[in-house]
């Protein structure tokens, strides 16, 4: 599928045997721009992953005046980390569109583009893998000692850096001086994410420990054609532990360009542009794309040449004219601002170009996504002294968060939400993005309280949120203490407590109510359920758990008893409920209720498993229908300044409703994170972090020709996992996880309620048709359980 921008360029032939048409795989403005002020005329196709397109703003980006002079069309592929994907594509475009050459825009379009371009006969590097994974590059170059690491205990004896094989930016870079600091170091390296950067599907990311590198850092600049160099342009680095803060292009480096040929002949490129980087003359990596950083700009104003345009000819086999000496220098020095809320820039020089807004919050300079501007001039001492002008007001403003979801597609917009994150969790994670993590036992309410009084000495608390029910009450507790909004203690409480909800609840609302009672081990469970008036098949769950734990639906007095014993702690016995299953997602400010919207739920028959959420219900009448029953719940547990996710049953046939339970968090299964703001178009943690703050909301609902969906994967089988089929793809994905791989071990609940889960799935589209389309291919992935 493509989009076409401008009709003349509707049959892709080109206006004159001087337009060169050229497929761009990943969408490089950088380079639009310098191919559009080019002597040579381009036509480019714009290959790229709808999910970017929308993540990274391109519709907008892309309406300036240069770019729209040179870009002809899109098209659509998913071609991350997917060259079969990137070869039909480039061959359908060729059904209607003559095509010179084929180049990649960004580092994760390189395989992509590299294996269209070879599959059609058109220049290329040669082989792709070493100039894109640094496992790859080690084996064919060698020059340091390495080894692939799959956990902390690969790692060898300091000093050493250990970083992601196949990921960009100094992503996850951290040097390692002590054998002390090889846990921490993993845990950065291993959690290290780019959301903005990814298409959503798994990504497999593979991990190297190097022998540290002692010596100055430089990197070449290279365009090869038919594998000879015919430019080659040294650039001297300033860094800061792994980060880059300047660049000089220009300069002069026998050893450098030395090791730069050499290392073109080990790699066998034929067709392509390099940026390797080197410490000393020995090689650390090569990408096969342009250069960041804007160094191709900076070799523009050295060396007096147009490189992008030059390269693009050399991929469309036309001759390139590059000069052999630069007639000057050029440098460009970035902006780094100390960790905290930036409240107001100034910049004396006039010259600096800044890439954040105030009350934005700035994380410690970790990679290259933390620098916040930069300063270019003729000399690396002019930008240094431009950018030592600039000056930050800065607070310490932070939102504390008590622990995340379970995936960091779920936990990512979650802490994008605010603009300073502290997070406290009971786990050993460094979420990108968060000021600060402190690790201990959320459970031990004097330690948290302990952890909170001394960050408070450092920062100014706005607000306490969590994203998981365990930690209602401290968010209460916690709130309550500095005089922040939550819910009461006493609602929370209730929240948490499935026996004292439904005891507050049936007390305004019997009728709304399924027959229940309390029941605990030792207790007849025959004399307790026929004092409530309950019969069987009926259901047993703990009071305080959530996510189907300690669920049974039991036909049997005996298997009530049996199931409060295997849990061995407090339980609520309850009729079951007949009709169709569903959530009310939304939030309560200063007394205001907002019922945002209702999910359609698909459960498995005997433990409630939730497999498939549907957001908004296409359930007639149901958002009138469930109101009273959310008014009354809210009203009877006191719910107040927080979000909720209240789950019930619908009988269609009387158009009534009855309470499963509240939580006083948003909901999971990515219903928070992904459905509600794709459908609304506004972020529900951010609506959160509006409420925790003290601030309004923005009373956001539902827009029309938007459906959001997650689906699991889920097989009812035990035993270990011998084989899944591919998950399917398609334009509505918008992220995919693999939970469980071929090996591992699966069981069913009760004991276990996660493992069966192997996958899941969301998607958004303009109608529930697509949706129920893709969910029916995703059930007939064939799984092997043994």
């Amino acid at each position: 599928m493509n989009m076409k921008l401008n009709e003349r360029f509707a049959d892709g032939s080109g206006s004159s045997p001087r337009t060169l048409t050229l497929v761009m795989f990943g969408y490089n403005h950088e380079a639009l721009c310098a191919l559009a002020e080019a002597d040579t005329e381009f036509f480019v196709i714009v290959v790229e992953e709808r999910s970017l397109y929308e993540k990274k703003g391109l519709e907008k980006r892309s309406a300036d005046p240069r770019i729209r002079s040179v870009l002809s069309r899109w098209e659509w592929c998913e071609y991350q980390n997917n060259s079969p994907a990137a070869i039909e594509c480039i061959r359908e475009i060729l059904k209607d569109t003559h095509v010179d050459g084929v180049v990649p825009g960004l580092e994760y379009a390189v395989g992509a583009a590299n294996a269209a371009a070879r599959a059609v006969g058109l220049p290329h590097a040669g082989e792709d893998a070493p100039l894109r994974d640094k496992i790859a590059f080690r084996r064919c170059v060698g020059g340091v000692q390495w080894t692939e690491v799959k956990s902390e205990s690969d790692i060898f004896e300091p000093p050493c850096v250990i970083k992601p094989a196949n990921r960009q930016a100094s992503l996850g870079v951290s040097i390692i001086r002590s054998s002390e600091e090889i846990s921490s170091a993993w845990t950065h390296t291993s959690t290290a994410r780019e959301p903005r950067q990814e298409a959503g599907r798994p990504w497999d990311t593979r991990y190297i420990c190097e022998s540290l590198i002692e010596g100055d850092e430089t990197s070449a600049e290279c365009l090869v054609v038919d594998g000879d160099v015919v430019f080659l342009n040294i650039t001297s680095k300033e860094t800061s532990g792994a980060v880059e803060l300047g660049h000089e292009v220009g300069q002069h480096n026998p050893g450098v360009e030395e090791a730069m040929r050499d290392l073109v002949s080990k790699l066998g490129v034929q067709t392509a542009l390099l940026h390797a980087e080197f410490k000393g003359t020995t090689p650390i990596e090569c990408a096969g794309r342009p250069p960041g950083d804007r160094i191709m700009l900076l070799i523009d104003r050295a060396w007096g040449v147009n490189l992008y345009e030059q390269w693009a000819r050399a991929m469309c086999q036309y001759a390139v004219s590059v000069p052999q000496q630069p007639s000057s220098s050029a440098a460009i020095r970035f902006i780094h601002a100390p960790r905290g809320l930036v409240r107001s820039i100034e910049d004396p020089t006039g010259h600096c170009v800044i890439t954040v807004e105030p009350n934005t919050w700035v994380s410690e300079l970790a990679c290259s996504w933390d620098r916040v501007g930069f300063v270019e001039a003729d000399t690396h001492a002019e930008a240094v002294r431009r950018a030592s002008q600039v000056r930050f007001k800065m607070a310490n403003d932070v939102v504390l968060y008590l622990n995340h979801r379970r995936t960091a597609a779920e936990w990512t917009p979650a802490f994008e939400a605010s603009d300073g994150a502290v997070l406290l969790t009971d786990k050993e994670v460094r979420p990108a993005g968060i000021v600060e993590t402190v690790q201990l036992d959320t459970n031990d309410q004097d330690a948290v309280i302990a952890a909170v009084d001394e960050l408070s000495s450092r920062y100014d608390i706005r607000g306490v949120v969590t994203f998981s029910d365990r930690d209602v009450e401290t968010v209460s507790l916690l709130a309550d203490k500095l005089g922040l909004p939550a819910p009461s203690q006493a609602a929370a409480l209730k929240a948490r407590n499935k026996f004292e909800m439904r005891k507050a609840v049936q007390s305004i609302a019997p009728q709304m109510v399924p027959s229940f009672s309390f029941i605990e081990p030792g207790d007849n469970a025959q004399s307790v359920m026929e004092g409530a008036g309950i019969t069987v098949p009926c259901v047993v769950k703990p009071v305080d758990a959530s996510g189907s734990r300690g669920f049974s639906l039991c036909h049997t007095a005996e298997e009530v008893s049996a199931a409060v014993s295997r849990w061995g702690g407090p339980m609520v016995v309850e009729e079951l409920l007949t009709g169709s299953e569903h959530s009310a997602e939304g939030y309560v400010y200063e007394g205001e209720v907002h019922l945002i919207g209702v999910t359609d739920k698909t459960t498995t028959p005997e433990f409630r498993l939730e497999i498939g959420q549907v957001f908004p219900s296409a359930v007639e009448g149901i958002q009138d229908a469930v109101k009273p029953l959310l008014q009354a719940t809210i009203k009877a547990l006191g719910i107040n300044n927080c979000a909720f996710h209240m789950e019930f049953f619908f009988d269609a046939r009387t158009s009534t409703v009855k309470l499963v339970e509240i939580a006083a968090r948003p909901g999971g299964d990515y219903i928070a994170s992904h459905l509600v703001p794709q459908v609304t178009g506004v972020s529900f943690a951010r609506d959160l972090v509006c409420i925790a703050t003290g601030q309004r909301p923005s009373f956001a609902v539902p827009r029309d020709g938007y459906v959001a969906a997650t689906f699991k994967l889920h097989t009812e089988k035990e035993g270990v996992l011998k084989s899944m089929g591919q998950l399917p793809t398609a334009p509505i994905v918008v992220e995919s996880q693999q939970h469980v791989h071929v090996g591992d071990l699966i069981r069913q609940p009760p004991a276990d309620t996660l493992s069966s889960i192997l996958a899941e799935v969301v998607v958004v589209a303009a109608s529930r048709r697509e949706i129920e389309a893709f969910e029916s291919r995703l059930r007939e992935v064939e799984v092997v359980v043994e």
